[in-house]
């Protein structure tokens, strides 16, 4: 591991983090519900890249374009927050990196929150998103990528996909980065607080609570929403996963695999030893480096 990678490892652990997960309920919402003041949409202003704001089901979306001139492709790029925390604006660095190298337009949607918003409303507008994508660059055109709940969103198209009587094609390419799920089963729970005290960042008590906040009430939710690595892959050429094995949401693995070759998908897996919760997001040191350039090769293949 290289010297950079522990000191934020280190660093987190010392930030304290994880406290927020072990909250009560109530007060839980109340502080996601406070930082969520400060992550609103905006579009830059500078010139690294060419910015345009959209709207779809009346939610924002920035279209991020290397040129002014729309690409040949694109990626729907989900950021993740555990479907509850809204994305802070340093977020866009990468997703400016990742349409340069990638050569594709990233369209990068603000879905509803389950602070708020039942979790079936998200897919609602997320799919409304890609079905717009798909009608302007073209069907096998589209990828889709996220990071931790956003990387459940990115496999999470393919499956909604799925339940439509008049399907899409399928995304082009899937990069899920530490997919989240609430857990379903003996062997993912138990990897999961394995991996507990490991993980600087996420604690598995969110993965018991987050359930209720996604679902609002309702008891009509698809369980593939709430339990991704259940949903119909059918269709779907390759997904790329990637994780460090020592954090909550490895313990999903095993299922996503097993749900792949149950619908005969391609699937890699891309894992690293003592990173923390998307570290490929920040490609600020060497590992992480390594593995967003490899999440662009991905997204820039033909």
């Amino acid at each position: 591991m290289s010297f950079t990678a522990k000191i934020i490892n280190l660093a987190l652990k010392i930030s304290g983090m994880k406290k927020l997960y072990l909250l009560p309920e109530d007060e839980f919402l109340r502080k996601v519900k406070k930082m969520n003041e400060k992550k609103v949409f905006y579009v830059p202003t500078d010139n690294k890249a060419i910015y345009k704001k959209h709207r779809i089901k009346g939610r924002e979306c920035l279209i991020v374009q290397k040129e002014k001139k729309r690409a040949k492709r694109a990626v729907l790029y989900f950021f993740g927050g555990g479907m509850m925390v809204g994305p802070d604006k340093g977020y866009i660095d990468a997703i400016v990196k990742l349409a340069k190298k990638s050569g594709c337009d990233i369209w990068y949607p603000m879905y509803p929150l389950c602070v708020d918003h039942c979790i079936t409303e998200t897919y609602e507008m997320i799919y409304e998103c890609y079905k717009e994508m798909v009608k302007i660059y073209g069907g096998g055109n589209v990828s889709t990528c996220g990071f931790s709940s956003g990387g459940a969103l990115a496999i999470g198209v393919a499956a909604y996909n799925n339940t439509m009587q008049d399907k899409l094609p399928q995304p082009h390419h899937i990069v899920a980065v530490s997919p989240g799920e609430v857990p379903w089963n003996d062997e993912e729970r138990s990897i999961m607080k394995e991996n507990n005290s490991k993980d600087p960042l996420v604690d598995y008590a969110f993965m018991e609570k987050v359930e209720k906040f996604e679902k609002q009430g309702r008891e009509d939710v698809p369980e593939f929403m709430i339990h991704m690595s259940k949903g119909d892959f059918s269709g779907v050429n390759h997904i790329h996963f990637v994780y460090s094995k020592d954090e909550v949401l490895y313990g999903a693995k095993q299922n996503f695999i097993d749900n792949c070759e149950k619908y005969q998908v391609k699937y890699t897996i891309r894992e690293r030893s003592g990173m923390f919760h998307c570290y490929a997001l920040f490609p600020y040191f060497k590992e992480a480096k390594e593995d967003f350039e490899e999440i662009a090769k991905i997204l820039a293949e033909v």
